[in-house]
């Protein structure tokens, strides 16, 4: 008889023989002994978990001369038929090679028939996404209502891909990867009844690299066997294998901690000559310093697989990394292996990743957080701006800021003068406004005002202060206070709705009342009682400027001409 491999071997018999799914098995058995056989399964879940294998264990516990029952006796002629693969009444489809809507058709016309042994006619549907849409469509109608002794079952390993009408008339089962620690029994249990002696060591390589298959973890102990007569160790698995080894790793990742690039271009350089895969030596990085990564942020953890064992090497060099550093130092690798999959030049892309991390020219996005955050501390630390004085925290950041000019109050200007701020701003149409104070002000108007004017400045509100300065109280009472200005900027700025609301508060504080400003623009100033005007005389834009130089002539002319308007000039006494 010729040679069976492993997996065919000990492939599992009877549900207690299912490794990692004792949640479908479980399941399994308990509707078999209620009577609660669905009509159509799906099994799905990674390759080498048990789906074929469950199948074909449902088959036996659905025919079995003993049953239905959840213990397939597996010595009645059904069972030893099925387990051969010989039964005339379970049928296996490759769903790869037999995907077209005509054998979908051709499986319609045969469930008809009664099956020959046993009470079902099983049909194992392997790989079934690859199945056309067609060829879906043609099954729907048969997977919702078939024949009473017909029962499909329904494996794959892409779920997402059945169509959703598929998935609706079958229930399904989600099979999970088995763990290292189950791999690592069942492979331990196989080499002893097989005469095989195996280090630990290498069980435990076997299994991590399996990724959760154990199919793909007898194939493995298949190979290490034929490699060598009777005894397997770590060596050999990882010759058989391509693994880089423990050694290197760690070699490599101190270099790295070092920064040392001159040694690393080494151990890459010896690596190549000894035929190692370069990607695989990336892989093994990536697992070594996810192992780093998460000793680092709980030692004690336990439960989980790491790369290397030795908690001494794990504490000494996750030691030598920040979180940051790590979790970096992960991402550049997963992008270095998957460039080097496909590069024509693996070695080259190694090289950049592994020379990148020793240089510090990863895209540290921590490291640049903490860098802004240092930043904003320091300006977070100068405190507000105020006039005339600025902390000064760093002298190249000192140099480049400016204090904000306050805005100085123009004197109040004389009676019937024009300012030189007035000849730059067009003038209204219409005459300005001019309010007449009243014969006798209140008492209370001046202090009003005095009090507005002082509450200003204590508030801080000094740009305030300096537009309403430049105006005077005319009139007040219990609803409206009117200022009047002589200059046109002062008055129009007073009366937006920044500075509006922040004048008529501090009326309300000082009167105690609820106040509406009104800004006007007079002519003229009102004269104080002990004041004397002062004669004016008015100049016209289009005749000569007296005593006004002759290299000033021209300009003011201009002046004149482009924002209108006239010139007052004020005489003074020839005596003064």
């Amino acid at each position: 008889m010729s040679y069976v491999a492993l997996y065919r071997q000990w492939r599992p018999q009877d549900f207690h023989g299912l490794v990692g799914q004792e949640h479908i098995s479980q399941t399994l058995r308990n509707a078999i002994k209620l009577g609660r056989i669905s009509h159509a399964y799906l099994f799905s879940g990674p390759r080498g978990t048990g789906k074929t294998s469950t199948a074909k264990i449902l088959a036996k516990a659905l025919n079995c001369l003993q049953g239905p029952t959840a213990e397939p006796c597996n010595t009645c002629a059904n069972c030893t038929k099925i387990t051969a693969g010989n039964s005339m009444d379970v049928f296996e489809i490759d769903a790869a090679s037999n995907r077209g809507i005509d054998e979908i058709r051709d499986l319609r016309e045969t469930i008809k028939f009664a099956p020959v042994d046993g009470r079902y006619k099983v049909y194992i549907i392997d790989e079934v996404h690859m199945l056309t849409t067609e060829a879906f469509n043609a099954l729907l109608k048969t997977l919702e209502e078939p024949p009473a002794h017909v029962v499909f079952i329904l494996a794959t390993t892409e779920a997402h891909k059945i169509p959703a009408t598929i998935h609706s008339r079958c229930q399904r089962y989600d099979f999970r990867r088995i763990s290292n620690k189950e791999i690592e029994k069942r492979l331990l249990d196989i080499a002893g009844h097989t005469g095989l002696t195996i280090e630990d060591e290498a069980v435990k390589m076997i299994a991590v690299h399996a990724d959760g298959g154990l199919r793909d973890a007898l194939s493995i102990l298949d190979q290490c066997a034929t490699l060598s007569d009777s005894v397997i160790n770590t060596e050999k698995v990882r010759q058989l294998l391509g693994l880089v080894g423990h050694e290197w790793v760690i070699r490599l990742t101190g270099c790295l901690a070092d920064k040392d690039v001159k040694e690393t271009l080494l151990i890459i350089d010896e690596l190549f000559n000894l035929g190692k895969d370069i990607r695989q030596v990336l892989l093994e990085m990536i697992l070594h310093i996810r192992s780093l990564m998460l000793y680092k942020a709980a030692p004690d953890l336990t439960g989980i697989d790491f790369y290397v064992e030795d908690r001494s090497v794990l504490a000494e060099q996750s030691a030598r990394f920040t979180h940051e550093e790590l979790v970096g130092m992960i991402r550049l690798l997963n992008e270095a292996a998957n460039e080097a999959k496909r590069s024509p030049e693996p070695r080259v892309t190694a090289e950049m990743a592994l020379l990148s991390l020793c240089r510090n020219a990863r895209d540290d996005t921590a490291g640049l957080l903490k860098r802004i955050e240092l930043l904003e501390e320091k300006l977070a630390g100068m405190g507000d701006i105020k006039a005339g004085h600025i902390p000064v925290t760093h002298p190249q950041v000192a140099a480049h800021i400016v204090p904000p000019a306050e805005p100085v109050p123009s004197p109040p200007a004389a009676a019937g003068q024009r300012t030189a701020s007035d000849l730059a701003r067009p003038q209204p149409a219409n005459p300005p406004e001019t309010v007449k104070p009243s014969a006798e002000p209140p008492k209370d108007k001046k202090q009003v005002w005095d009090g507005v004017l002082k509450e200003l400045l204590s508030a801080g509100k000094r740009s305030v202060h300096a537009c309403v300065a430049q105006g005077q109280l005319v009139s007040l009472d219990d609803k409206q206070a009117v200022i009047q200005f002589t200059a046109a900027f002062p008055k129009e700025r007073t009366e937006k709705e920044d500075y509006r609301a922040i004048v008529e508060k501090i009326f309300m504080q000082v009167s105690g009342k609820q106040i509406q400003l009104r800004c006007v623009l007079g002519s003229a100033a009102v004269p104080k009682p002990a004041e004397v005007s002062t004669p004016v005389k008015a100049v016209s834009s289009t005749g000569s400027l007296p005593n006004v130089p002759e290299k000033e002539q021209h300009a003011l002319k201009q002046a004149l001409k482009v924002f209108g308007g006239k010139v007052i000039k004020q005489e003074t006494n020839k005596e003064v």
